[in-house]
């Protein structure tokens, strides 16, 4: 279909014809659905880790843990609160190429690394997390096997959120491999 075409499709589409300001408003992150979610998500979480950093000293008895740990504990909600907003950014901006398969290539390969981060900067924050509420505990047998039910939710955690995004890349390479074809 010739551009004139695809204009004049469009401007008959249902008998309004759509400006530049309607289209970017379409458009625009403030009334992007998705967009929206992320974001509320997003804040949502900041809120809850910005509020456990604030109490986290006198509710959970910081001072009484070795400073490395305050340290570990501080470095891995930091983490968890720049993965939120790197998700954002990147749910945000997905076209980036000439056209639409170079935008889907480049999104892969961006997807695939955010998929990296979001795994491993996940197991290390709750893996953090661990260590500071574990850290002054005098461990007996029961202790030990709920330590282990733990570790096997968090590794579990761990599996399944590497199959989703993996799950998400298989779309993404299928489609890029239309695309080829």
């Amino acid at each position: 279909m010739e551009q004139d075409q695809l204009k004049s499709a469009w401007n008959n589409l249902g008998g309004e014809n759509k400006k530049k300001e309607e289209l970017k408003k379409m458009i625009s992150e403030n009334r992007h659905p998705v967009l929206k979610g992320i974001r509320l998500q997003m804040i949502i979480e900041m809120v809850a880790w910005i509020f456990f950093l604030v109490f986290y000293y006198d509710m959970f008895d910081g001072e009484q843990k070795p400073f490395y740990l305050n340290i570990l504990l501080v470095t891995a909600v930091l983490l968890l609160l720049t993965h939120s907003f790197l998700g954002y950014l990147s749910a945000k901006k997905p076209v980036n190429g000439n056209d639409l398969k170079q935008s889907l290539v480049n999104y892969l390969a961006k997807i695939r690394r955010y998929a990296l981060i979001s795994v491993a900067s996940r197991a290390f924050s709750f893996v953090c997390l661990l260590f500071f509420f574990t850290a002054t505990i005098s461990f007996t047998t029961q202790k030990y096997w709920l330590l282990g039910i733990i570790l096997v939710i968090l590794g579990l955690q761990v599996f399944f959120l590497s199959r989703i995004w993996g799950s998400r890349i298989k779309k993404i390479q299928l489609v890029v491999k239309g695309l080829n074809e």
